[in-house]
């Protein structure tokens, strides 16, 4: 296949309004030219953008169930980048002892935060949500551990904290209280980044049949969910169905009507299929995340280089995004190595 080469200027004035993102300082701005993967190992990625760098924050197997990042300024630089722990997890029995997931980074009230689901033992039904927080303002740390969020429920993985309209909310995945095979998304109110108040509400479940396609372990499942404001302040939620190790795993929309009440589960629209298709070389792209560079949307997200290849085929791509005339994200199609991606810089 042909190389598609991505301008970023040629995307016009979108604006990405995201959840939690720092203010931009005045530094040069970016241009580089790179393909994915960035990182050939990895899934669930957050990134940030911050003071003319890239920082990625990973967990999970790959990384011996401790938390890094790497930093670097350049996206393609980021495999090269040498990961710094910034949290080793203790020995088991313990909290946050294993299974390490998602670390989610997020820049609140002038402090970095890494929100992260970890296991006390092997069970998985054992999954809640934690939070690090940053002593400083640098993303790369020093953290402190704050401990285990009080989500109301029992499992919570994939957590991130929604700044909405003067108020706090945590979105998470959460199991059906009536049907521990059906993971679906969860939202509460927060009074603060750490603390929840009140009962929680189901604002998607699986029930599509993009959504439900079986899996060998019998899950129904929704997960990783992203919130996302257009242009003109509408928040959308991204979201990752069927299962993360299959090549079925797809990511979906929500949206939420202008000055919607995320706590009211019929305000949400759940898009018809799919919103980011796999091709060749980018295969069950999902688990995503959202930055901005130089006032610009982009999109990080794993895929698969080959098919059938499980979660150890997992691999970290970055690519720009843009929003339609009337307010809507365009994700465009999931990029392989084969489709060099320019930004900043005139194509060849």
């Amino acid at each position: 296949m042909a190389g598609w080469r991505v301008l970023l200027g040629a995307l016009g004035a979108a604006v990405l309004l995201l959840a939690a993102s720092p203010s931009a300082a005045a530094y040069e701005a970016h241009a580089e030219e790179f393909a994915n993967p960035v990182l050939g190992a990895g899934a669930d990625p957050s990134i940030a953008y911050y003071q003319g760098r890239f920082h990625l924050v990973q967990g999970d197997f790959y990384n011996d169930d401790n938390i890094v990042i790497r930093s670097s300024e350049t996206l393609g630089g980021l495999a090269a980048a040498e990961p710094a722990v910034v949290w080793r997890h203790p020995d088991c029995p313990a909290q946050a002892c294993t299974k390490i997931w998602a670390p989610e980074l997020q820049h609140i009230d002038g402090r970095w935060w890494i929100y992260f689901a970890g296991q006390e033992n092997d069970s998985h039904e054992t999954h809640r949500m934690y939070a690090l927080r940053s002593t400083g303002d640098d993303p790369t740390g020093p953290y402190e551990f704050l401990g285990q969020l009080a989500l109301p429920g029992g499992l919570a993985i994939d957590g991130v904290y929604l700044p909405y309209q003067g108020k706090g909310y945590y979105l998470w995945s959460c199991l059906n209280p009536e049907d521990a095979l059906v993971q679906e998304i969860c939202a509460v109110r927060m009074t603060d980044p750490m603390t929840p108040v009140g009962e929680r509400v189901t604002i998607a479940t699986p029930t599509a049949p993009w959504e439900t396609v079986p899996n060998d372990v019998g899950l129904l499942i929704n997960e990783a969910p992203q919130p996302l404001f257009s242009p003109d302040g509408r928040l959308y939620v991204t979201f990752s169905a069927n299962a993360s190790f299959d090549d079925t795993y797809r990511l979906g929309l929500l949206q939420l009507p202008r000055n919607g009440d995320p706590m009211d589960p019929t305000a949400w629209t759940k898009s018809g299929g799919p919103v980011l298709p796999g091709a060749p070389g980018a295969i069950a792209p999902g688990h995503n995340g959202f930055l901005t560079v130089d006032g610009r949307p982009w999109i990080t997200y794993h895929a698969r280089l080959e098919p059938g290849t499980g979660w150890a085929g997992r691999s970290i791509r970055v690519q720009p995004m843009a929003f339609t005339a009337d307010g809507r994200p365009q994700f465009g199609m999931a990029l392989g190595p084969d489709a060099p991606i320019m930004v900043g810089v005139e194509p060849r």
